[in-house]
């Protein structure tokens, strides 16, 4: 009887052994599986912190998961009622037993409250996740963000302060205008362009100023407008009295010969580190377009910074005892071996006199950059404030570094044919905003004292100036 009931008591307390080892396993497993997908749940942050939203107001949210992967998220705007607005939500379904993977999701929103149907007043943005933890079940659905917003609906308002404006295609003008004082960013907008005001210190808090050009090569239709963009990024646009005159500008056909490439192109392409084309043609392409694109890209950036105040003592100077030579805007036609192979704008006006003549400073200014900028050579590029620029460039030398102020008249370098340029000359460039505009206009002073000063000097008379609240 011991030995029958001996060996039926023998299997079952293997049978037991053995499930509590599958238990003991299914534990360490179930442990192992939580601790490696993480127990803490998602997480949410903002990219940057948003407090008012408007009618093109950006959101960013950056969503967190353990190893298990996200499963979901909601993002919800709360109206004043306490209804809620489904702003976007994602159901992420697992890839395999260990969750979807996706341990990070950015959301990126761009907020029409008014197409949202979010009233103006205060509401709340909340943002909701789960993941494929194991334990996401023990999570209560609770908002990982709760945002106070304030909904806003009305865009800045903007007056054009002064009277008729005229400005020629590759021409500057001046705009006076007031704005709200909400505004995050103003100016005036030609085209695809847009020309910052800025509110120089002996102006009033509600005032602003902008240059602007209506580039040569601009459509024949466009017309500038100011413009004003709050923190919410409700925007308005409004026009002002203005006329867009048409101009003409130079022609030129120049035949460029396997010297000029020998000696100048190719030596130019191997001090930038570029490579050497075997075809005369294919080289000269690669500095006069490829290369000319870069630098004009660079020069946009150098001119990025500006001062909000205009430094100006008169008109522009210029360099005093030269012979022009191209003039803005010329259209020039580039001539190989009898085919004409390249067209390019020249922007500016060249200026020669003697080899290695001292350059002078055209206006008093703020040394932006002293620099090798491709095409241009050795340059000395001058902020006068306001995004006016004065760009000196082919120079053989320079005497000034960023940073010097300078007065006008003040030696800045020599003159020389560093760059693309085929002899020695100075190429003298004005440029607003970033982008050329005729000199011609800035050497005159009748025009820089009716276009420029005056309507400065009227700004800064604050007593004649519409009040912030008045009616537009």
């Amino acid at each position: 009887m011991r030995d029958s009931f001996g060996r039926r008591e023998r299997p079952r307390r293997l049978g037991r052994r053995l499930l509590l080892w599958v238990i003991l396993l299914a534990v360490v497993l179930g442990g192992g599986w939580i601790l490696w997908s993480g127990t803490g749940g998602p997480t949410a942050r903002l990219a940057r912190p948003i407090d008012v939203v408007g009618q093109a107001t950006p959101l960013e949210v950056s969503l967190g998961a353990g190893r298990a992967g996200l499963a979901s998220y909601e993002i919800m705007a709360r109206r004043p009622d306490g209804s809620l607005v489904l702003l976007a939500e994602e159901q992420i379904a697992q890839d395999g037993m260990l969750g979807s993977g996706v341990a990070v999701r950015t959301v990126r929103l761009d907020l029409d409250a008014k197409a949202l149907g979010l009233p103006e007043g205060p509401g709340e943005i909340q943002v909701y996740a789960t993941d494929h933890a194991p334990t996401a079940f023990l999570h209560p659905r609770e908002p990982l963000l709760q945002i106070p917003i304030r909904v806003d609906l009305s865009p800045p308002r903007i007056r054009v302060l002064g009277a008729q404006h005229y400005v020629s295609r590759g021409g500057s003008d001046l705009v006076v205008y007031e704005v709200d004082q909400d505004a995050a960013t103003s100016g005036v907008e030609v085209a695809d362009l847009h020309f910052e005001g800025q509110r120089p210190p002996h102006l009033p808090e509600n005032i602003r100023v902008a240059l602007y050009t209506v580039p040569h090569d601009a459509e024949s239709a466009v017309v500038p407008k100011v413009s004003a963009v709050d923190a919410a990024g409700n925007r308005r646009v409004v026009s002002f009295p203005v006329e867009v005159r048409a101009k003409t500008f130079p022609s030129e056909e120049i035949a460029v010969g396997d010297g000029f490439i020998d000696g100048t192109v190719r030596p130019l392409l191997e001090a930038n580190d570029k490579p050497v084309p075997d075809d005369a043609v294919e080289a000269f392409l690669a500095v006069n377009s490829v290369m000319r694109r870069a630098s004009e890209r660079l020069l946009k950036d150098l001119t990025a910074e500006s001062r909000p105040h205009l430094s100006l003592s008169g008109a522009f100077r210029q360099q005093p005892g030269t012979k022009v030579g191209s003039r803005f805007a010329e259209r020039r036609s580039y001539v190989y071996d009898d085919q004409v192979i390249d067209h390019q704008y020249h922007l500016g006006y060249d200026l020669a006199s003697v080899k290695q003549t001292p350059i002078l400073a055209a206006q008093t200014g703020t040394v932006a950059a002293a620099v090798d900028l491709g095409i241009y050579g050795n340059v000395v590029l001058i902020d006068h404030g306001l995004g006016l620029s004065s760009l000196y460039a082919h120079l053989s030398s320079t005497s000034v570094e960023a940073g010097d102020a300078v007065e006008v008249g003040q030696p800045v370098g020599r003159s020389g044919q560093t760059g693309l340029a085929s002899g020695d000359h100075l190429h003298f460039s004005v440029l607003v905003g970033g982008e050329h505009v005729d000199p011609i206009e800035w050497w005159d002073p009748r025009w820089v004292r009716l276009r420029i000063q005056e309507p400065l000097s009227e700004a800064g008379q604050s007593d004649a100036l519409p009040q912030p609240g008045s009616t537009r």
